[in-house]
C-alpha cells in the first residue's frame, strides 16, 4: 500500500522456525492510551492534532483498500516529534472492494461504537 508518515513502518521482517519477527520504526513517546492516563487531558490544540493525523492516517488505508478494525489509544504511538503512529495492523482486513459494505466483527469491545453494541 506504500508509506504513509502517520503509520509505523517495517524496517526489517525475518523468521525462524518458532516465530515471526518484525523490526518496526521506533516511537519513544509510547502509546496513545499511557499519554491519556499522565495527562489526564489533552489541550485543544495536541487533540486536533492527534484526531486530524488518525483522519489522515485512516484516508490513505482506506484509499488502500483496508480496513484498521483496532482503533484505539493503545494502537496510537507517537514518534519522536510527538506526531501520531497508527500500530497493530493484526485485524486489518485488506482488498475492501466497498468500505461500507464489511459485515465481519472484530475489534476492541470497550472502544466499539454504540451503533454497533445496538445492532
Amino acid at each position: 500500500a506504500g508509506n504513509n508518515r502517520y503509520i509505523v513502518g517495517l524496517d526489517f521482517a525475518f523468521q525462524n522456525n518458532h516465530r515471526l519477527y518484525l523490526i518496526m520504526e521506533y516511537c519513544p513517546g509510547g502509546d496513545l492510551g499511557k499519554q491519556i492516563k499522565l495527562k489526564r487531558k489533552f489541550s485543544e490544540d495536541e487533540a486536533r492534532q492527534y484526531i486530524s493525523e488518525v483522519i489522515v492516517a485512516i484516508e490513505f488505508l482506506h484509499k488502500n483498500k483496508i480496513i484498521f478494525r483496532d482503533l484505539k489509544p493503545e494502537n496510537i504511538v507517537l514518534d519522536k516529534d510527538g506526531h501520531v503512529k497508527l500500530t497493530d495492523f493484526g485485524l486489518s482486513k485488506e482488498n475492501v472492494g466497498d468500505l461500507w459494505d464489511n459485515k465481519s466483527f472484530v475489534g476492541s469491545i470497550a472502544y466499539l461504537a454504540p451503533e454497533i453494541l445496538k445492532k
